[in-house]
């Protein structure tokens, strides 16, 4: 029997050592695949072509001698100095390039020009010299309160004093599902204790917790060093996420719930008793045959059934397949009545919530005092309905013997005057419109002025510019035909005169209309303060009249194009905005190699305090893909790039 036994053990070891060797061959086989797969993108990315004529080298070149906005520096001054010329303060401590230069002789690229971490608009509110170190030993704690959000906070940290914001969140979902015992509140620019304090008569108050509302990961997180005081919770915080004080049972108790509601009215009451039938099923380890079962009246809705059970993971992928499938089916009717008689008659989907919740959220005619009222969403989505397999073109951005960074902007153009409903010029020469633009055409020799292109003697060949169907166009010509087939983008130069018509008259007219693009973008419009929150307003007006926007991104020697189609407020985030960018080098089908359906850029609402008061601006983040920043990012928030916007050729400069 021992003999048996010591055999059984080494079988077994032999197995568990072959099973743990297969398993570390196929997670290494997946991370090598994944890294092959990363190496191939940067690859590809770091041979995209950066366009020269978006650039700081050109906005020095043509506008060094000018200031942006109420800047007192001029624009080659700036650049000389290593500045960022799009903004004032380059630091972000709130004291002006100029002043930290000429008036207080600090850093004006350091936040902290004594290296203390004290801010230099700090000190100098505070009567010190910002440019000797300070002891933050030596400083008196003091109490930043704001009795309006019943808070506090207690520290020696002058940069709190100054630069942090405390602010009130609100979010009606979470309010509603989570149950907090006061309002929710942010801290900006600050990490350390915060007071907070508790209304009177709040029960079970040694229960309650701080939490984070982490809008990452989209659920509440415990904050680790906190305690009870009297009637307030001191918390100890390092993040600006909003700070909740929850109940732990009743956070405990939020589950995903599915509902599903079927409404026959009086049909279904003549023949089974009810006017609406309603389930709710609670995710568990495995479904249960078991329901509880409740029937209400109301006097305007009649009789509902109500039944509430358990489904396993099993079912639930199901379900959610069964709703996937009914949302496809219901979607021609979004945005008509039609939609609104299916949802009368048949409503389902998922929710996270208390058991009291879901009864609310799935039959609110019956359990919410507040049904009638108009309903309030958090997130808004205003969307052109532009689609890249659709209006753009099939290929994406190429070079040419004059465009060789790539003739973004004139495909930007294209696709914006096209869905726009805007004419494009059928017949066109480039002749620089602008003194600037003129000299650079002279001193340079660059030869644009032979940029030109008539479309009449081939107009039948593009219906495009009358169904907007972009991405119908193919090349014809052999030499090309591959681009946009097999091939989205190379290193091979593009020369029209060697084409045939119509792709020959095509690529001429994207050329013409990228340096003329760039006339009106980079030559004739002067930089502006392109910072200014107003300007997401214009940009929101634009998108919910119909019209995508032109998105000019500048680098230091290279910049790049791209419309905007699409703008999305985060759902919990009531600071970061998302806007949908086509990107023509991503095209459709090299978008879809990249399992990604869209791309998107991340605008940061921000604020800061400056000598001057508040001042409200915002910051841009296009990073497509994260794990790549190096290779293909265009940002503010970690190198100074700027965005500017357009509709139809005219800039958006806010108000």
């Amino acid at each position: 029997m021992k003999k048996f036994l010591r055999k059984l053990g080494k079988f077994i070891i032999v197995l568990f050592a072959i099973f743990a060797t297969c398993t570390l061959l196929i997670i290494s086989g997946i991370w090598g695949y994944q890294q092959y797969q990363d190496y191939k993108l940067g690859k590809y990315l770091k041979a995209l072509p950066t366009d020269p004529t978006i650039s700081t080298n050109t906005t020095v070149e043509l506008h060094g001698d000018e200031q942006i906005g109420n800047d007192k520096m001029l624009i080659r001054e700036k650049v000389e100095a290593g500045l960022n010329p799009y903004v004032r303060d380059t630091s972000g401590n709130g004291i002006s390039d100029w002043d930290a230069i000429h008036t207080y002789k600090t850093d004006p690229k350091k936040f902290s020009t004594a290296g203390d971490g004290i801010s230099d608009l700090a000190k100098i509110k505070e009567g010190l010299d910002p440019t000797k170190p300070l002891d933050k030993k030596t400083i008196d704690e003091f109490s930043i309160e704001n009795d309006e959000l019943n808070v506090e906070i207690h520290t020696n940290d002058l940069n709190a004093k100054y630069h942090t914001f405390i602010e009130p969140y609100e979010h009606p979902d979470l309010n509603s599902i989570y149950q907090p015992v006061r309002d929710a509140v942010q801290f900006f620019n600050y990490k350390g204790e915060v007071e907070l304090t508790l209304a009177e008569g709040v029960k079970n108050k040694e229960r309650l917790k701080a939490f984070y509302f982490d809008f990452n990961k989209e659920d509440f997180v415990e904050i680790k060093k906190q305690h009870m005081k009297d009637d307030a919770i001191f918390a100890t915080i390092n993040d600006s996420f909003p700070v909740y004080i929850l109940d732990p049972d009743t956070y405990e108790r939020i589950e995903k719930y599915y509902y599903f509601r079927v409404s026959g009215f009086q049909f279904s009451r003549a023949f089974a008793g009810f006017d609406h039938k309603v389930f709710i099923f609670k995710r568990a380890w495995r479904d249960s045959d078991q329901f509880v079962e409740d029937t209400y009246e109301d006097e305007d809705y009649g009789i509902t059934e109500l039944s509430i059970g358990k489904i396993g993971p099993i079912s639930a992928a199901f379900l959610d397949g069964v709703y996937a499938l009914l949302d496809k089916i219901f979607q021609p009717l979004k945005n008509t009545d039609g939609n609104l008689l299916a949802r009368a008659l048949l409503d389902y989907g998922t929710v996270m919530g208390t058991p009291e919740y879901v009864k609310k959220y799935s039959i609110p005619w019956i359990f919410d005092d507040e049904f009638n009222q108009e309903e309030v969403y958090s997130a808004k989505v205003i969307d052109t309905g532009f689609l890249a397999n659709q209006h753009a073109f099939k290929f994406g951005n190429m070079l040419t013997p004059l465009g060789d960074g790539g003739i973004c902007a004139g495909i930007v153009r294209v696709i914006e005057r096209v869905f726009n409903h805007e004419d494009i010029e059928r017949e066109l020469s480039y002749k620089p419109e602008t003194l600037k633009s003129w000299l650079r055409e002279l001193i340079l020799q660059s030869g644009y002025k032979s940029l030109s292109y008539d479309l009449e003697p081939q107009l039948e060949q593009y219906p495009f510019l009358k169904n907007g169907n972009l991405y119908a166009y193919r090349f014809t010509d052999e030499k090309i035909a591959h681009i946009g087939a097999d091939k989205y983008i190379d290193d091979i130069v593009i020369d029209p005169s060697s084409l045939s018509d119509p792709d020959s008259t095509l690529i001429k007219m994207l050329e013409t209309q990228w340096i003329y693009a760039n006339e009106f973008i980079n030559y004739k419009t002067k930089p502006y303060q392109s910072s200014k929150l107003s300007i997401l307003d214009q940009v929101e007006e634009s998108l919910a009249n119909g019209q995508t926007v032109y998105a000019s991104l500048h680098k230091e020697s290279g910049g790049h194009a791209v419309n905007i189609y699409k703008m999305e407020y985060d759902e919990f985030d009531p600071n970061l905005i998302r806007l949908y960018a086509y990107d023509s080098n991503f095209p459709y089908g090299r978008l879809k190699q990249e399992k990604k359906k869209e791309l998107f850029m991340n605008i940061y609402k921000q604020k800061k305090t400056t000598e001057d008061g508040v001042e409200e601006y915002f910051q841009f983040d296009y990073t497509p893909f994260p794990s790549q920043r190096d290779n293909y990012s265009y940002n503010n928030v970690e190198s100074n790039d700027e965005i500017r916007f357009f509709v139809n050729d005219q800039a958006l400069k806010g108000k």
